[in-house]
């Protein structure tokens, strides 16, 4: 699965430049001029690394950075900043923030693709114990994004409690009293009926991948890990 890099910058020949020179390096891109339009690309995308322009329109990449960073989904998301100044307060101030690294333009192409390939290899290593992928699905408990190959599997925010509560506990089976105790409690006013409305859901939502939610007769639900093993042969 190729990796998505957002790109942020207001300046269309930079733009057209950055993404051909990324697809060369096997990334997929996603191009945005505003600091708004951004958001909403990050919300439909969830790109895997945000090449951000210090002067990009509406809020500023340094403000931009400052609020991606502050919010639970989305400071996960490694950010390299580009600009056409080498001012060290640009540096210092884009680092402070939370930045993983800064290049100034102009800029050598193989020096892009290698620094964002380490950048993404220096998160997908601490992240490696939260992702999960089979069959084409990818889970990223972090960043609280799934996909299936490029695809948004959009979760409701319950849907990946669900998901997330099986993964931590997916050494054992988890009945379903205690999933609804965890998750919901008995004083939220709600019946057990709605644990089984919101797995229905969870699988159908991921298609060919459902059968990770493996049911136990009797007993409740488990993270079946070994389903991969057993398509694999």
């Amino acid at each position: 699965m190729r990796s998505k890099i957002l790109i942020v910058d207001d300046d269309t020949k930079i733009c057209s430049l950055l993404s051909d020179i990324l697809r060369e390096g096997e990334f997929e891109t996603i191009l945005s001029h505003t600091t708004e339009e951004a958001w909403e690309k990050i919300a439909e995308e969830a790109p895997d690394l945000i090449l951000l322009d210090v002067e990009v329109p509406m809020k500023g990449g340094l403000e931009f950075c400052r609020e991606i960073k502050s919010k639970e989904l989305t400071q996960n998301i490694p950010i390299i900043f580009l600009t056409v100044r080498d001012q060290e307060i640009d540096k210092v101030s884009a680092l402070n923030l939370g930045g993983d690294d800064f290049i100034t333009k102009p800029f050598r192409s193989k020096e892009l693709v290698a620094r964002i390939k380490v950048v993404l290899r220096r998160y997908n290593a601490v992240r490696g114990a939260s992702l999960v992928q089979q069959n084409g699905l990818s889970i990223d408990f972090d960043r609280r994004v799934v996909r299936h190959k490029d695809a948004i599997v959009h979760l409701t925010p319950r849907e990946f409690g669900l998901l997330e509560y099986l993964y931590k506990n997916r050494h054992k089976v988890m009945s379903d009293k205690a999933i609804f105790e965890s998750l919901w409690g008995s004083s939220s006013g709600s019946s057990i009926a709605t644990l089984y409305t919101h797995m229905d859901r969870l699988r159908k939502k991921l298609g060919v991948n459902s059968s990770i939610v493996k049911t136990i007769a009797g007993v409740g639900y488990r993270f079946d890990e070994r389903s991969k093993e057993r398509r694999d042969r």
